[in-house]
């Protein structure tokens, strides 16, 4: 038996209202959470948002601080798919407690069906750089419990949404991420460490969210975008991604732009489960 929900007081705004109030509409069917960096190519896609505001606006919610990220909310409508967009998030390592860096995923849970979160990762030998993998799993090293919750709860990557990204073109197989607090990229012993545990890379993001969101209901998917490596040295182990063949790799895999990238996993998952084919 599923447990529920994980909302508990120290949730500002567990019924997502201010979203209703932000955006005008009472449920979104996708929910993104990804830097601008990733999103260049949505503008041109899909036009102006139909609402936009402050992710600060929102109770609880800090103004994303680092380099990239902007305190942004975005509402658009696509083909009648209703898609919210935060274009950034707070790390672990800025030195915000969890109540901090996933009020804004407990706080949007209760108003979408579905999420994809994009996020930067460090390659420790599983996977090269600018690959993007879908995150199958993950291990948690953050040395601090993901979401504050009454008790213990479950939740889980959705297979069925990691699957669609796998077919995507200039995307790998699904890989194993670590969870870190950073902001200091693994070291020579770290990285064979969790080369060993069969890590593809580590990511100092996402995962709480993620988590946050399914321990309520949501699906969810990520994508990890590796932007650096490790001491190539320091990996001996293979990690889950070299040792699978990636979707596209019988015929030499091709990486793509990110922005592309980004752009066709949304318009992946922004089709409705019962829509043609998808099921």
């Amino acid at each position: 038996m599923t447990p529920e929900p994980a909302t508990a007081p120290w949730d500002d705004d567990p019924d997502g209202a201010s979203i209703l109030l932000a955006t005008g509409r009472p449920q979104h069917d996708l929910l993104v959470i990804a830097e601008p960096f990733f999103l260049t190519e949505l503008r041109e896609a899909w036009g102006r948002p139909a609402s936009s505001v402050r992710l600060s606006f929102l109770p609880g919610v800090s103004a994303p601080e680092l380099d990239g990220q902007e305190d942004a909310l975005q509402s658009y409508e696509h083909d009648g798919f209703g898609v919210l967009i935060a274009r950034g998030r707070t790390n672990l390592f800025e030195g915000q407690p969890v109540r901090s860096t996933t009020a804004f995923a407990r706080t949007a849970a209760a108003r979408v069906r579905a999420a994809l979160l994009v996020t930067r990762a460090t390659s420790v030998g599983g996977a090269e750089f600018k690959d993007f993998l879908p995150i199958g799993d993950h291990l948690n090293f953050a040395g601090t419990p993901l979401f504050p919750a009454r008790g213990v709860v479950e939740a889980a990557w959705d297979d069925d949404l990691t699957a669609r990204l796998a077919t995507l073109d200039g995307v790998r197989e699904p890989g194993l991420l670590a969870l870190v607090p950073g902001p200091v990229r693994p070291t020579r012993a770290e990285s064979r460490v969790l080369a060993a545990l069969g890590a593809d890379g580590v990511v100092t993001d996402s995962i709480a969210e993620a988590m946050a969101l399914a321990s309520r209901g949501v699906r969810v998917a990520g994508l990890a975008y590796v932007d650096a490596a490790a001491d190539p040295s320091a990996a001996t182990g293979q990690g889950a991604a070299e040792r699978r063949v990636g979707a596209h790799s019988a015929d030499g895999f091709t990486r793509r732009p990110a922005p592309d990238v980004v752009r066709a996993a949304l318009e992946r998952l922004a089709v409705r489960p019962d829509a043609p084919g998808e099921e």
